[in-house]
């Protein structure tokens, strides 16, 4: 081996060594020299090789993420084609991309089940405000805040003092036997303190009230250590009182008590399904239109509907109600799309949406100002209208003192519709569209009353056809699509991204579902749909 080398590195066999090599080649060195050489030979070589090839990487990155690009901007623009156009989603009655997702918010296996009453911090007392749904945001929310706290919560108080003047207490809306058993892993939920406890209390519960949107190291420095010396607390006015922003499990658990543990009593149930049923028998679809037009809510808005100086005696007397209202103008709210549609300019929009003169309407709503007057010409452009007054009879009297009751009657019908139509985004409108897309995203369509309101100005001056292009136009990304749901994207009750997941059985990129099919993939794009193998 040796004499080898030695030829390898004999004066001759250096021949292809470069001249600053070769020089210091003297007869006792030449053999450690003549390595040195190659050595360096090798490494340069492998250097060069190495950074070719780093190159040739880089090139190839850039140029198949340019292609991707390409591909996907073709693949998006193809939809975007069809959607920018003035043309209704494929479906107006149903999403075609609604089968996609479905909801989720299973409780993780890791998280730790609730503890006895015994054994927690203390106990957390609410008391919520507001109407059905706005109180629906506080039951929610408090158990969130008891997790986060380590509390027992007591059943929570409804609001018995606000403009509804309801006495309805929790058990005579909700199922609070169910209410409690469903939510036993994560929350200690006791109807009452015990005696006993209360007895061995200094003094009574302490009542405060916590800012909006209070996040949950709020509760923890300031509301846990009061927990913790008087054993029991009482939160006031508990309505939007946590913030949006939760980790998952908090946000799963949110949808866990709103979309399963919060379930009407028996007989609301029974005169619920019984509307839903008679409405079917009429129709095998409806849409159900929460028309909110009542008195209180216009006052409240601060707009103008073309009463004149009776409607602005009349409203603005019952907006003396709330001593905190700024002045408004109506002309810049109606601009800012901050006012209700009238029930006429509802039925516009739909009627331009697409749904025709026979469609059945079922119309939530409470007292409509202006009377028969003010529906007249939504019937018209619907005959087959109805409430449920007109559906119910008699089996509606004995709900008929309780306001609260009759908007958990509404809120069936309205969930149980082939298509919601909102008038404003409300409490009711919120959590209903919340609960649809949980549901498998059933068509909830929201008025862009920003834009619509300069095209009901202007419908007079223009055909039927290019308004009714109009309306297509502007209500897009306004119709319930899947699309509209973003992570952070508005209020969660409303946009529950995190309580929503891809099936299974479908691979979505972007607007691309791909679903595993026999000898191949089958991708749909759009409507469109092709076989990969």
């Amino acid at each position: 081996m040796a004499v080898t080398m030695a030829k390898q590195l004999s004066p001759q066999g250096l021949s292809g060594v470069s001249p600053p090599c070769s020089a210091f080649l003297v007869p006792e060195k030449w053999l450690r020299t003549a390595w040195a050489c190659q050595w360096r030979r090798a490494i340069s070589r492998s250097v060069l090789c190495g950074v070719m090839l780093f190159a040739l990487g880089l090139v190839s990155l850039f140029t198949g993420q340019i292609a991707a690009d390409l591909e996907w901007s073709r693949i998006r623009g193809r939809w975007r084609s069809k959607r920018v156009g003035y043309s209704t989603p494929t479906d107006i009655w149903k999403s075609e991309f609604a089968n996609l997702y479905h909801g989720c918010s299973d409780r993780s296996p890791h998280l730790r089940d609730a503890v006895h009453d015994s054994e927690s911090n203390g106990y957390l007392l609410i008391a919520t405000s507001g109407g059905l749904n706005q109180q629906r945001t506080g039951i929610t929310d408090a158990v969130v805040v008891a997790r986060i706290l380590n509390a027992t919560l007591v059943v929570p108080e409804l609001d018995h003092h606000s403009f509804w003047k309801d006495d309805s207490d929790f058990a005579d809306i909700f199922d609070v036997d169910w209410f409690i058993n469903s939510l036993s892993k994560d929350v200690t939920v006791v109807k009452r303190i015990p005696d006993k406890v209360m007895r061995s209390m200094e003094k009574p519960p302490y009542t405060m009230c916590v800012p909006r949107k209070s996040t949950p190291q709020y509760y923890l420095e300031q509301v846990l250590p009061l927990l913790l010396r008087r054993r029991a607390v009482q939160l006031t006015k508990f309505d939007y009182r946590l913030t949006n922003k939760l980790d998952e499990e908090l946000q799963k658990l949110r949808c866990r008590v709103n979309y399963h543990a919060l379930r009407f009593t028996k007989p609301i149930k029974l005169i619920g399904g019984k509307l839903v049923k008679r409405m079917r028998t009429m129709s095998s679809r409806y849409i159900a239109v929460h028309l909110r037009f009542e008195p209180d809510m216009l006052a409240f808005s601060g707009c103008y509907f073309g009463g004149g100086d009776k409607e602005r005696n009349e409203l603005g007397e019952i907006r003396k109600r709330w001593a905190t209202l700024p002045d408004m103008r109506a002309e810049v709210e109606r601009s800012r799309g901050k006012c209700p549609l009238t029930p006429r300019e509802v039925g516009l929009m739909l009627r331009a949406l697409g749904f025709v003169n026979n469609t059945y309407l079922y119309v939530a709503s409470g007292e409509i100002y202006g009377g028969e007057g003010s529906l007249q010409p939504l019937k018209d452009l619907f005959p087959n209208f109805y409430t449920k007054e007109m559906l119910a009879g008699n089996d509606l009297k004995p709900f008929l003192p309780f306001s609260t009751r009759l908007a958990a009657i509404d809120y069936i019908v309205c969930d149980e519709s082939d298509v919601f139509a909102t008038n404003n985004n409300g409490n009711m409108a919120k959590i209903l569209a919340g609960h649809r897309r949980y549901m498998g995203h059933k068509r909830t369509i929201r008025p862009n009353a920003k834009k619509l309101g300069s095209l009901f100005k202007a419908c007079k001056q223009m055909e039927w056809e290019m308004f009714s292009r109009k309306v297509k136009l502007v209500q897009r990304g306004f119709m319930g699509e899947p699309d509209e749901m973003r992570p952070g994207r508005g209020d969660f009750h409303e946009f529950p991204s995190s309580c929503i997941c891809q099936n299974p059985d479908h691979l979505v990129i972007g607007w691309i579902s791909m679903k595993p099919g026999i000898g191949g993939n089958e991708t749909t794009v759009h409507g469109a749909t092709a076989h990969s193998v």
